[in-house]
């Protein structure tokens, strides 16, 4: 293993800490973990199966991880779940980002506001395989009208890594966009995501 730049030794001896009492190498774990993600970040945001390839001893530590990161990752949720669509739009997007651009199948999540644009809800709407999404207008508008909401924010990734909206995204995208509009419901947007940023058709305007 290449020795660590000092800034990175640095986080190493508080990754080792924090490691110590799940594996029986923390030292050598903390330096791995940061040779292979380059960050505290990068480690943050690896995938189970990422953090698995780095792990040679215990596995207590991932589990212990994964768990604590889906605790974090769900305060955040319940945060956003408490504020404005429009207060903490990034927090919004990076939320949705983590919750998506590891799947190797494409999902789509929409988020629901009310009328004055406070979160409701946030929930899975399709599942799909690498290169198609079986969406349901009728599913998604009638859970809507259930919620009582009237702003959407809608957003899918993209396993192959790209960003960029297909055709297909567009073309549907507009027809959404249309239907909702006939029920007086708003789409705010609808976001792709890939393997390293976050597209907003909304700012692209695609729709």
């Amino acid at each position: 293993m290449a020795p660590l730049p000092k800034i990175l030794k640095d986080r190493a001896r508080y990754l080792s800490s924090l490691l110590a009492p799940l594996d029986s190498q923390p030292d050598q774990l903390a330096g791995r973990l940061l040779e292979r993600f380059g960050s505290i970040a990068g480690i943050t945001r690896a995938s189970e199966a990422e953090l698995r390839q780095v792990g040679a001893n215990d596995d207590r530590w991932i589990e212990a991880f994964v768990v604590v990161r889906q605790l974090l990752n769900d305060g955040t949720k319940e945060e956003l779940l408490r504020t404005h669509i429009g207060s903490n739009r990034d927090a919004l997007v990076r939320h949705l980002y983590r919750s998506l651009r590891e799947l190797p199948e494409e999902r789509l999540i929409c988020v629901f506001a009310d009328s004055e644009g406070f979160l409701l809800a946030e929930e899975v709407l399709a599942d799909g395989n690498e290169h198609f999404l079986p969406l349901s207008p009728r599913k998604l508008f009638r859970r809507a009208l259930n919620l009582n909401a009237r702003r959407l924010i809608l957003a899918h990734n993209h396993p192959s890594g790209c960003s960029s909206p297909s055709d297909r995204d567009i073309r549907d995208t507009r027809l959404l966009a249309e239907q909702a509009k006939g029920l007086g419901i708003l789409i705010e947007d609808h976001l792709v995501v890939g393997a390293t940023k976050v597209v907003s058709m909304k700012s692209r305007g695609l729709f």
